[in-house]
């Protein structure tokens, strides 16, 4: 392992290409100064008088929170017409969602996974304004992933039940939905609050101090705050498991949790060696795990709003009673993977070396 560059080095890297992202997110004729999405699995050797000037590897694309229950009720545009399309509602106009949600759950995996080591007034306000933004961000997000499953389970059925009023009526509720939300991820951008969480991030950037300065110790503060990320996603998974009605209000803080773990080994694992890669990337598969769970339960509750207002509109529901079943055998086949990587990612032998480490 190497000792030749400090935690803190490694961490403010971090932490200022994940703000970069934040800004290309927002302002996309900025290109992020970061470095590719790969990384070597040893550590450069920097001198930490340099920690200012130090990249970092880039963090791996991330779908934490998928699809969440979307009530769809009835209203009087949602009727369709025979000129109607399938569409997710997809525009050029507005923010990049997708890209917005990565950049956001980057910086607060970061901010999190290293909150032991940032010292400074503005990380308290900075995590709360994170939480707050993504609560907006993340919902839009979620929606696009559940019109992926949507649009997965109409493209498998037999032609005849799908086009016509079906394809109408899903294509102009996920229209309507989809704009609903991205206008409020942009309403979200033009309030104060936003404005001060950039300010935050930049000024962690600039001014905050980062312990973890000696290079000889790097292993052991890297190691101690990949130990706290972990420990706090086997809990998360232990509340997933122990619901008694299924997964479902314990997904979200796991998902959060997984990702968290994921970017710390990232950021740690030129360091930490090939334990901390495999950690992490069994966070990772963890949280993709998690949002095809929440993504497949999702899409069940479309199907039933669907139906309800196709019923109420005199439309035949019989289309809506398929692609509920099919949507049923892929929740519970997601149920089974989420279970199995659960059970993977508790494996002891992939975490005990951490005691040592940390």
């Amino acid at each position: 392992m190497s000792n030749t560059v400090s935690a803190s080095t490694l961490v403010l890297a971090a932490i200022r290409e994940r703000v970069a992202a934040l800004h290309a997110a927002i302002e996309p004729d900025t290109a992020p100064d970061t470095a590719p999405d790969t990384a070597p699995d040893t550590a450069p050797a920097v001198d930490d008088a340099a920690a200012s000037d130090t990249g970092d590897e880039a963090a791996p694309g991330f779908g934490a929170d998928g699809g969440s229950s979307v009530t769809v009720p009835a209203a009087e545009d949602e009727t369709p017409d025979d000129d109607t399309d399938l569409g997710t509602g997809d525009t050029a106009e507005g923010p990049d969602v997708e890209r917005l949600a990565e950049a956001l759950a980057d910086l607060e995996a970061v901010v999190t996974g290293f909150a032991s080591l940032i010292e400074g007034g503005e990380l308290p306000a900075l995590r709360a304004e994170l939480a707050w933004a993504r609560s907006t961000v993340d919902e839009a997000r979620a929606l696009d992933g559940t019109v992926d499953v949507l649009e997965d389970l109409l493209e498998d059925l037999d032609p005849a039940l799908r086009q016509g009023p079906v394809e109408a009526r899903v294509g102009i509720v996920v229209a309507a939905r989809t704009t609903e939300r991205r206008d409020a991820v942009t309403a979200m951008l033009a309030q104060p609050e936003w404005t001060s969480l950039v300010a935050h991030a930049d000024q962690l950037v600039l001014t905050a101090p980062i312990s973890g300065r000696k290079p000889k110790n790097a292993v052991r503060v890297l190691g101690r705050a990949l130990a706290d990320a972990d420990a706090a996603a086997r809990e998360a998974a232990d509340a997933v498991v122990a619901e008694t009605d299924g997964p479902g209000a314990q997904l979200g803080p796991l998902a959060t949790a997984a990702h968290t773990v994921a970017t710390t080994a990232r950021v740690g694992r030129g360091v930490l060696g090939k334990q901390a890669r495999k950690l992490g990337d069994a966070a990772d598969a963890l949280a993709t795990t998690v949002e095809e769970r929440r993504r497949s339960e999702s899409v069940t509750h479309w199907l039933v709003d669907l139906a309800d207002l196709a019923h109420r509109a005199g439309e035949p529901s019989f289309t809506y009673g398929v692609l509920h079943a099919e949507a049923g055998a892929r929740r519970a086949a997601a149920d089974e993977a989420l279970g199995l990587a659960v059970s993977a990612y508790s494996r002891p032998k992939l975490h005990k070396w951490l005691a040592d480490a940390s």
